[in-house]
């Protein structure tokens, strides 16, 4: 698996539930950043030619997404997109990590609301 490619797409699919309602609270993007720091980086042994944990690519990109503010949906396809290529991959215990971890932003802040809770279906049928 290109782990990096893994954490870029992962931060992709935080970014489009957090967005799912038009703009990232403050709490959701605490949550995406603990989640990179206290799940993510657990999970990750591998490191980039400097030396920084694979995990922080999550981190890299929730950054540049929302500075560049974008499409809560093209950031899900892209997401989408790139588990149907490596489905097999994807093990039934990261599966449900990032069920997980799509679910504690969607919670993050105000509740789950239709467009988070749409987003949380679709990544639990396209995981099956």
């Amino acid at each position: 698996m290109d782990y990096q490619e893994f954490y870029i797409e992962t931060g992709r699919l935080l970014y489009a539930i957090a967005m799912a309602d038009g703009e990232i609270q403050e709490d959701e993007k605490s949550k995406m950043l603990n989640l990179v720091r206290d799940t993510l980086r657990k999970l990750e042994n591998s490191v980039d030619a400097f030396g920084t944990s694979n995990a922080f690519y999550t981190e890299f990109e929730l950054e540049r997404l929302i500075d560049f503010n974008v499409e809560s949906e093209e950031s899900f396809n892209s997401f989408i997109d790139y588990l149907e290529l490596n489905i097999s991959e994807i093990t039934p215990d990261l599966k449900a990590i990032i069920i997980s971890m799509a679910e504690e932003v969607a919670e993050a802040w105000d509740g789950v609301v239709a467009e988070e809770n749409l987003y949380l279906n679709r990544l639990k049928e396209a995981l099956k």
